[in-house]
């Protein structure tokens, strides 16, 4: 091997380097890590006085879930091959005031850290944005009940876009394990309804 050859794969290697900075930029830091069951804070009552409208709950401001770092001590770590098993967008709840209690917010996949949902029926609100190659995007999501390793939800998206994916299993720990290819970033937003806080 010659220095002019050398000196080619240095030059490729730095160049390879440069781009896969420029199109796919370091994450930004996280917001706080949730390691707790996502509980209200306590209402407040109406005055005696005041008309009898019902009051929702204070809601808390959603959680950041993060991703974890030591993941082989979890039951399932990998995307199973076919989530399109697990069905489509689930029907938008007729309900207004739906409440979030929690959220992951990334442009990569992976494991997040698990979490504790009390609730009895609850929803993963999944949104995916993608604009430099929207035809190549895919993201796939399953959610996984952390004592077992069952897949209680999964979702598999091509394109930009959204889905639903209403939960009706409570009070266990839960994690998400996250794939995606060509996207610019995605949001789960864990919710819930006022009347199961």
């Amino acid at each position: 091997m010659d220095k002019g050859d050398a000196l080619s794969i240095l030059a490729a290697l730095i160049i390879v380097s440069a781009m896969a900075l420029v199109f796919r930029p370091p994450v930004a830091e996280a917001g706080p890590e949730v390691t707790e069951i996502f509980a209200p804070e306590s209402t407040t009552t109406p005055a005696a006085t005041a008309p009898a409208v019902p009051a929702l709950p204070a809601s808390p401001d959603p959680a950041r879930i993060s991703y974890a770092t030591g993941i082989r001590d979890y039951p399932l770590w990998h995307l199973p091959d076919n989530l399109t098993s697990r069905g489509g967008s689930d029907p938008p709840w007729k309900e207004t005031g739906v409440v979030p209690f929690a959220y992951v917010e990334e442009s990569r996949g992976g494991i997040t850290r698990t979490f504790h949902v009390p609730y009895a029926i609850w929803r993963l609100n999944c949104s995916v944005s993608a604009t430099v190659r929207p035809e190549a995007a895919h993201f796939r999501m399953a959610l996984v009940e952390r004592e077992s390793g069952t897949i209680v939800e999964g979702a598999d998206l091509r394109y930009p876009g959204s889905i639903i994916k209403n939960v009706e299993r409570g009070g266990r720990d839960f994690y998400l394990i996250v794939g995606v290819d060509e996207i610019d970033s995605y949001r789960i937003t864990l919710e819930t309804l006022p009347e199961f806080l």
